[in-house]
C-alpha cells in the first residue's frame, strides 16, 4: 500500500510539475516572511532597551544668595523618556558642596519630621518636563558665607548636572536704620554645567 501512495505522488509530480513547483515557492515564501518578522521583532526589543539620547539640566536663578536666602532650583529633562530623581528626605534633596580651600567637601542637612509626610521616593520628571525644589527646609547648608557646588545625581544618567553659588554675609544695618528685606545679589542665571561621573564633584 505504502509503495503504491508513493507511486501515485510521483505520478502526480510528473503530471503537474508546476503545480507542485508553485506550492514549494509558496512554502518558501511563507518561511521568509516569518523569519523577517521575528528578526524585525528582536530588532524592536533591543531597540527599546537602548538608553535614549538626552540631556539633564540643573539650574539655579541666581549665583549669588545671602545668608538666611532660600535656595531654589529646576530640573529640565531634555531626554524622550521620563527620568527619575531620588527622594531622600529627610536628607537634602540635591548634594551640597562647600569648597574648603582646593577642595569640595559635602555636606549635610535634615529636615523635620513634617516637611517630608508621605512622599514618593522616586519623583518621575517626564520626557521635556521640569521638577522645581528648593532647600527651605535645609537651612543649615548655607548658613556660612562662601562657595557652594550643587549636584544633581540623576538614575540611569553618565553625567553629573551641578551649579556653583556663592553666600555672602548679610550687609549690617545701623541701629536707626529700618531693616528692609535683602534682595539676591545675583540678578542673573549661571550657565549649565555638567561633569561626568568618572570624575567626582568635589574634584577641581
Amino acid at each position: 500500500m505504502e509503495g503504491q501512495n508513493g507511486m501515485n505522488g510521483e505520478l502526480l509530480y510528473t503530471r503537474n510539475p508546476r503545480h507542485f513547483r508553485i506550492l514549494w515557492a509558496v512554502a518558501y515564501i511563507v518561511i521568509f516572511i516569518l523569519l523577517i518578522a521575528g528578526l524585525y521583532a528582536a530588532a524592536s526589543r533591543i531597540r527599546t532597551h537602548t538608553l535614549p539620547v538626552g540631556s539633564i539640566e540643573l539650574s539655579v536663578p541666581y549665583s549669588k544668595y545671602a545668608v538666611g536666602e532660600t535656595v531654589t532650583f529646576s530640573i529640565k529633562n531634555n531626554f524622550n523618556s521620563q527620568a527619575y530623581v531620588t527622594n531622600s528626605c529627610p536628607a537634602e534633596p540635591l548634594a551640597v558642596y562647600r569648597q574648603d580651600g582646593s577642595k569640595w567637601v559635602r555636606i549635610h542637612d535634615q529636615a523635620s519630621e513634617g516637611d517630608c509626610p508621605d512622599e514618593q521616593r522616586q519623583v518621575g520628571i517626564p520626557a521635556g518636563g521640569t521638577t522645581n525644589g528648593n532647600f527651605a527646609a535645609w537651612p543649615n547648608l548655607f548658613s556660612q558665607p562662601g562657595k557652594y557646588r550643587i549636584v544633581a545625581y540623576v538614575q540611569h544618567y553618565n553625567a553629573l548636572p551641578y551649579q556653583e553659588i556663592e553666600i555672602i554675609a548679610r550687609p549690617a544695618t545701623s541701629a536707626n536704620q529700618t531693616p528692609t528685606q535683602q534682595s539676591t545679589s545675583g540678578t542673573t542665571s549661571p550657565s549649565i554645567q555638567t561633569q561626568p561621573t568618572e570624575n567626582e564633584p568635589y574634584d577641581n
